[in-house]
C-alpha cells in the first residue's frame, strides 16, 4: 500500500537523479538480467542502494524503458511499480524535452547564443543592451557585460575564450570584453553606420564586422576586418546591397560566410585575399537571408531564409545541395551539431531539430511564447539551446 512518505520520496527522485539533465548521458543498454536486478534494487530498503540503481537507471536513459514498462505493469513490489512509473517518465522528459530556464535578459529578446567547448557556459547578447554569462549546470547567471549604447545582435568568442567580441548594433561598433573581469577592454570601429554581424577566426586573430546600413546615405553595408590585438582595420569587403545580417567564419579560417539581410543573397569569400567567392543572389527565392553556420568540416555551409527554407551549399562551387522544408514561417537561426549529422533551426516561436542526411524534423520544442532568434548545441550534441523575443533562454534535451 503506498504512503504519504513513500510518494514523498518518489516526488524528490527528480532531484536525486538529476531529472534536469544537465549530466545526464545515454548510454548503452546492458543485458536484460542486469537492468531487471537494477529495477528490483528500487524495492531495496537501503536508501544508499536505491539511490545508486535510480542513477545508474536513468543513465541507460531510452535503452530502460521497456524493462521499466515491464516492472510498471507486472512487478509484485509496489515500491518499485511507482518509482519505476517516475523514473520512465523522467528519462522520458530528459530524451526529448525542456530541462532548464535561465531567465534574466529584458526588453525585446535574445539575439545570440554561444557555448564554451567545455559545455559549462553559455552566453547570450540580447537587445537589453547586455551580454549575460550562465552556468549551465546552476541556471544562475555569472555575469552581466554592460556598456552598448544599443542592442548586441551577435557575438563571438576568442579562441582562449578569455575575451569575448559583441557588436554594439546603432553605435557602430565592436566591443571586446575580458570575461573574468566583465571589463571592456577594446573597441574596433570603422563602420560609418550600424553594425549586426560579428565572427572571429579559430586563431582568434582576424575579428570581421557586418554594416547594417540606416536611414542615412551612403549605407554602409561593408564587412570590415580587424587585426584583434592591434585594433586595425586589415581589409574591407564590398558587394552586400542589404544589411550584413550575420556572419559565419570556416573552422579552418579560410572563408567567410554573410548572411545578406535584405539584399536576399548569401556570400562567401576568401579571407585571405578578400576575393568574393560565391555571389548567391536570391539564395532564399527573394526573401531575407537572415542565417548562416558552415559544416564542422568546412566543406559545406548552412543558410536560413525568410521562405520557411533551410538550403546546404557546397563551399567550393558554390551549388545549392539540399533545399530542407517543412518549417511554418522562417529560418531566422541555425546551428549544427557538433558531429554535423543534426542542425537546429528557429521558426517562429518554434524550434525544428533536423536529420542532414534524410531531411527529416526528427523533433520540435514548442515551449517559447515569442519568437526564437538564437540556437545552439551544446559539445556533447545531447543538449541544445534556444532563445529570443520572450527573453528565457532554454535548455533541451536532444538524444541520438
Amino acid at each position: 500500500m503506498y504512503t504519504c512518505n513513500l510518494w514523498g520520496r518518489c516526488l524528490m527522485l527528480a532531484c536525486s537523479i538529476g531529472l534536469v539533465g544537465l549530466a545526464w548521458t545515454q548510454e548503452t543498454k546492458p543485458a536484460d538480467s542486469d537492468l531487471a536486478k537494477l529495477i528490483n534494487q528500487l524495492g531495496n530498503d537501503d536508501p544508499e542502494l536505491r539511490h545508486q540503481a535510480e542513477k545508474k537507471i536513468f543513465q541507460i536513459g531510452l535503452n530502460a524503458l521497456d524493462e521499466l514498462q515491464k516492472a510498471i505493469k507486472d512487478h509484485p513490489d509496489p515500491d518499485v511499480k511507482l518509482r519505476a512509473i517516475l523514473l520512465a517518465s523522467n528519462i522520458k522528459k530528459g530524451a526529448f524535452g525542456l530541462l532548464q530556464k535561465f531567465v534574466g535578459h529584458q526588453d525585446k529578446g535574445i539575439r545570440h547564443i554561444l557555448v564554451t567547448k567545455d559545455g559549462k557556459r553559455a552566453l547570450t547578447g540580447g537587445m537589453d543592451r547586455t551580454v549575460r554569462v550562465w552556468d549551465l549546470e546552476t541556471g544562475k547567471e555569472l555575469k552581466k557585460l554592460v556598456g552598448h549604447n544599443s542592442w548586441s545582435w551577435q557575438i563571438a568568442l576568442s579562441a582562449d575564450e578569455k575575451n569575448l567580441f559583441s557588436a554594439s548594433s546603432v553605435e557602430g561598433k565592436v566591443y571586446r570584453w575580458e570575461l573574468e573581469s566583465g571589463r571592456s577592454i577594446q573597441t574596433y570601429a570603422g563602420h560609418t553606420q550600424w553594425v549586426y554581424g560579428v565572427a572571429v577566426t579559430p586563431d582568434g586573430k582576424m575579428l570581421f564586422s557586418g554594416g547594417a546600413g540606416n536611414e542615412a546615405k551612403p549605407k554602409d553595408f561593408s564587412i570590415r576586418q580587424f587585426d584583434v590585438e592591434t585594433g586595425k582595420e586589415v581589409q574591407k569587403f564590398e558587394g552586400h546591397s542589404g544589411y550584413v545580417w550575420k556572419l559565419a567564419v570556416s573552422p579552418d579560417g579560410t572563408k567567410l560566410a554573410s548572411a545578406g539581410g535584405n539584399d536576399n543573397s548569401l556570400k562567401i569569400w576568401d579571407i585571405r585575399t578578400g576575393k568574393l567567392l560565391h555571389d548567391l543572389k536570391d539564395a532564399h527565392d527573394g526573401q531575407y537571408v537572415v542565417s548562416v553556420a558552415f559544416h564542422p568540416e568546412g566543406k559545406t555551409v548552412l543558410s536560413g531564409g525568410r521562405d520557411a527554407k533551410v538550403r546546404l551549399w557546397d563551399v567550393e562551387t558554390g551549388r545549392n545541395l539540399v533545399t530542407y522544408e517543412g518549417l511554418n514561417e522562417r529560418a531566422e537561426a541555425v546551428a549544427w551539431s557538433p558531429d554535423g549529422k543534426r542542425f537546429l533551426v528557429a521558426d517562429g516561436t518554434v524550434v525544428h531539430v533536423f536529420d542532414k542526411d534524410s531531411g527529416k524534423i526528427v523533433h520540435r520544442f514548442e515551449e517559447h511564447t515569442g519568437s526564437v532568434f538564437a540556437v545552439a548545441f551544446l559539445p556533447d550534441g545531447r543538449r541544445a539551446l534556444s532563445a529570443g523575443e520572450d527573453n528565457v533562454m532554454r535548455l533541451w534535451g536532444v538524444p541520438k
